[in-house]
């Protein structure tokens, strides 16, 4: 059973001016009952949609505007507080249904969107912290994931297929919530040439390398957008082949007929799928994001049959240190094996690396193409500034 929690420090959080501390608790008790009784079909299935939460929003004005007992300064607030429990995700709720927003984060009595690339502050009123520990294990349990001070951290997939981090104390200071929101539609080719995110030319030079089968990785800091760019670069390949997609948390979503889609459980690691997905006859793997041991069985993978296999890590450059982070990565598990025959190794499997950057104004775009061989790397593409450069043509 989860403790209860309290800040060693006092922490000021926002609620209605006006409130009778006592009030809040039997008036959303009586409202739920009385929707519970004569109006059960607005309860049934509630999920993040519009006109479903609009439903149960104009059957409770009519509970509200009937209701003698509440004060006419807190109705408005006590309405939201029950939408927001009954919906499932408190306060967050009208966010998710802001199709602008790309993340939401919650520190404790902060909160922050991202728009358009760009973070900034938003208000969310939460009674207290105990408030926050509910909703993170509530998004947990939605996720069909366990989290408590046994379990203080949580990392998944909602229905909707956004992606949920939550983290409660004693690991963090206050609760925190991070909720990457899943696109409504995936970004296609037409949405990178308008962003101005890769060029035409580019793309027609990366589609080959996808057809002709060689290992791509894709590369680049936090949030620059690897895992849509890895879900655009297997739109080139074809319909024919068998797929096998691994994830630790379910985002890419290929939109490929013969496609096997592997989700990290548990003690089922991405390790452990990258190695059972070599037994599904796979035409091609693609592991959504490299972080561990498993970038040793996927590199012996690409070398023993697969090639033409795509990958996405994080690294702070395109170049000698995305090979080096793989190797460290590689190097858990590689008994008997040196840092520098990993490097040999990975510089004659690998064969392209696209690095992705996020500029300050929230463009998230390509920023280098590297040709991998075993004598180096050469560019093939790279930003000048303004446009896109074509540089080592062969």
């Amino acid at each position: 059973m989860a403790e209860s929690w309290r800040p060693e420090k006092e922490v000021v959080w926002p609620t209605a001016v006006g409130e009778a501390a006592g009030d809040l608790e039997p008036t959303l008790a009586r409202w739920r009952q009385q929707l519970q009784q004569e109006f059960p079909q607005v309860l049934a299935h509630l999920v993040w949609d519009q006109e479903k939460i609009q439903r149960l929003e104009e059957t409770l004005d009519i509970i509200v505007d009937a209701d003698g007992e509440c004060p006419s300064h807190l109705r408005a607030f006590y309405r939201r507080s029950l939408i927001n429990r009954l919906t499932g995700l408190g306060p967050l709720d009208p966010l998710l249904l802001d199709d602008t927003i790309t993340e939401i984060m919650v520190n404790g009595p902060q909160a922050y969107v991202e728009r358009n690339g760009v973070i900034e502050p938003c208000v969310v009123e939460f009674v207290d912290s105990e408030e926050i520990q509910d909703l993170a294990r509530r998004v947990a349990n939605r996720a069909g994931r366990e989290l408590n001070t046994e379990n203080p951290l949580c990392d998944a997939r909602l229905s909707d297929g956004s992606r949920i981090h939550c983290v409660l104390p004693p690991v963090s200071e206050v609760p925190s919530i991070t909720i990457r929101r899943a696109q409504s539609r995936p970004l296609r080719l037409a949405d990178y040439l308008r962003n101005g995110s890769i060029n035409q030319a580019m793309w027609e030079d990366l589609a080959q390398l996808v057809v002709k089968r060689h290992n791509i990785i894709v590369a680049g800091g936090a949030s620059t957008g690897k895992t849509s760019f890895l879900r655009l670069l297997a739109t080139a390949i074809d319909s024919a082949e068998r797929l096998v997609t691994i994830e630790d948390v379910r985002e890419l979503n290929l939109d490929h007929a013969n496609t096997v889609r592997l989700e990290a459980f548990r003690q089922f690691t991405v390790r452990d799928l990258v190695v059972n997905a070599l037994r599904m006859r796979p035409d091609r793997i693609i592991v959504g994001e490299v972080r561990g041991s498993e970038a040793l069985d996927l590199i012996e993978a690409m070398n023993s049959g697969h090639p033409g296999s795509l990958c996405s890590v994080h690294s702070a450059d395109g170049g000698m240190r995305t090979i080096h982070r793989l190797a460290r990565m590689a190097l858990q598990r590689a008994v008997g094996l040196t840092f520098d025959s990993l490097v040999d190794q990975i510089m004659d499997t690998i064969e392209v690396i696209v690095y992705l950057v996020r500029e300050p104004g929230g463009r998230r775009r390509v920023d280098m193409v590297m040709d991998v061989s075993p004598d180096g790397l050469k560019p093939r593409w790279r930003w000048s500034g303004s446009s896109f450069e074509r540089v080592n043509v062969t």
